[in-house]
């Protein structure tokens, strides 16, 4: 924006004196606070003219783009070899020159297949004068041809006459043929059930395959049968045969009882042997005296990782990421090495959002957040992937917090820390920043401001333009 002011001076030559009128101190410091406002408002738009120039992103909301963008855009008008913009079925000048060129092409090779069709004309008219020449001689020789085709016709009766008395008896009927000699037939792979013909290898392997690795004496079924006793009720024979046979339970539970107290305790594995009390004495003595875990003689394993315990409810679980979940309340003196910067809330979400953007209230009845912009009424945060904790959220029916899904549906603010948000505009370390007119995207504050509305202070000064991420201590006002 550009403001010009113009301001008249007249000497007065007789009292050598500056005629200034109305125009007194008071109305220069007016003038000179509203230049200053003048001053800020036009670096404002400077700053966001930046944006509009060479921001990635939709300089003033969604269906916005900046020069920058639109530079690219135009670039694939001109030399995309795919769809320009994204637009189905269109191409660029770069294609629509492509194709041109092929139709030239095209146009080319045509003109010379029709110069050489006329080239082809006038030798075909050269060789019809040729044909009818061809046409007297034809004739001639068709005579002759009639005479070897009466010649060719008695050959062939006589063929046929033999084919049918000699050659085909010799062969054999498609429906159950008679062979003779030593027909082949192909050999067809092992659990082949269709009706082909089995050959002799397709039988004496299936027969190999039966007697696999039997041993020679088990290797026919006459030799099985003569195993079996001939007798056709073998199984019957083997369980009458067990029948009479002393029932073997009975033995193994006296020789169970034989080890045994009356109590029906283990006496090997209840009582220790006389060698083992003796030792035992020895060192009762002095465990007695000292306490001490090493004077025991079968020392326990006591646990030292998480992994040899067995958990229940009350035990810290940890998954394959290495991540942990404590059932009930952690209480530490002191928590170290969370090299994260902030502390952060899950917000319930009411729209995309990127990390860096600056958060607000949605303007409506139902509580959640969105990208702040100037006009936001009340800004809380900034979005963060960089909390050293957070909380809120909620827990699946197993009463564990996946935080993947969580973040679906809710917005991980920083409400305390250190944080990196959008910014565009001079960052100097101490100033304020508040919502832009670009959605998540923060500038600096000027006077007119509201101070509820700035979510932090810059911690680190750079001189860029463009709209980038600053470092900010969230809340600081």
């Amino acid at each position: 924006m550009s403001i010009e002011i113009e301001v008249s001076a007249f000497n007065n030559a007789e009292g050598k004196a500056l005629e200034v009128g109305e125009y007194g101190a008071e109305v220069a410091k007016e003038y000179a606070d509203k230049a200053f406002e003048y001053a800020e408002s036009a670096k404002e738009s400077k700053n966001l003219a930046e944006a509009w120039a060479e921001s990635n992103e939709p300089p003033t909301g969604s269906e916005t783009r900046s020069a920058k963008n639109w530079a690219d855009v135009a670039r694939q008008w001109a030399e995309s070899d795919a769809d320009p913009d994204g637009i189905t079925d269109v191409k660029s000048a770069k294609s629509w020159s492509s194709l041109s060129k092929e139709y030239a092409n095209n146009a080319s090779k045509s003109a010379i297949a029709s110069s050489n069709s006329a080239l082809n004309a006038d030798s075909s008219a050269k060789a019809s004068s040729d044909s009818a020449n061809a046409a007297a001689i034809s004739e001639k020789n068709s005579a002759n041809s009639e005479t070897s085709a009466r010649q060719s016709a008695e050959n062939a009766a006589s063929s046929l006459e033999k084919l049918e008395t000699v050659e085909l008896p010799l062969k054999a009927d498609l429906a159950s043929p008679s062979f003779t000699g030593s027909p082949k037939v192909p050999t067809a792979a092992q659990g082949n059930s269709s009706q082909i013909i089995a050959s002799t290898s397709f039988v004496q392997t299936a027969i190999a395959a039966l007697v696999a690795s039997a041993p020679g004496t088990l290797d026919t079924l006459k030799e099985l049968a003569a195993a079996l006793g001939n007798d056709p009720n073998f199984a019957t024979t083997i369980t009458n045969l067990i029948a009479e046979k002393l029932d073997k339970t009975a033995n193994a539970v006296s020789a169970t009882k034989a080890v045994q107290d009356g109590y029906g305790n283990n006496i090997v594995s209840t009582y220790a042997t006389k060698t083992e009390m003796t030792g035992g004495i020895t060192k009762l003595s002095t465990v007695a005296s000292t306490g001490s875990y090493s004077d025991l003689l079968n020392k326990p394993t006591i646990p030292n990782k998480t992994s040899q315990l067995t958990n229940d409810s009350n035990y810290v679980v940890q998954d394959t990421s290495g991540n942990v979940t404590i059932a009930g309340t952690l209480t530490a003196a002191k928590v170290v090495n969370a090299y994260y910067n902030d502390y952060a809330e899950f917000f319930p979400r009411g729209g995309e959002t990127e990390t860096g953007d600056i958060i607000a209230l949605a303007d409506g009845g139902k509580e959640c957040y969105e990208k702040a912009t100037d006009k936001s009424i009340m800004v809380v945060g900034v979005h963060s992937d960089e909390y050293a904790q957070i909380i809120g959220g909620e827990t699946d029916e197993n009463g564990n917090v996946d935080i993947g899904k969580v973040i679906q549906n809710y917005i991980p603010v920083a409400l305390a820390g250190r944080v990196h948000v959008k910014f565009y505009g001079t960052a100097i370390a101490g100033m304020k920043v508040v919502p832009s007119e670009i959605p998540g995207v923060g500038r600096a504050f000027t006077e007119g401001d509201k101070e509820d509305s700035v979510v932090g202070r810059i911690v680190a000064s750079d001189s860029f333009q463009n709209v980038r991420r600053v470092k900010i201590m969230v809340r600081r006002q």
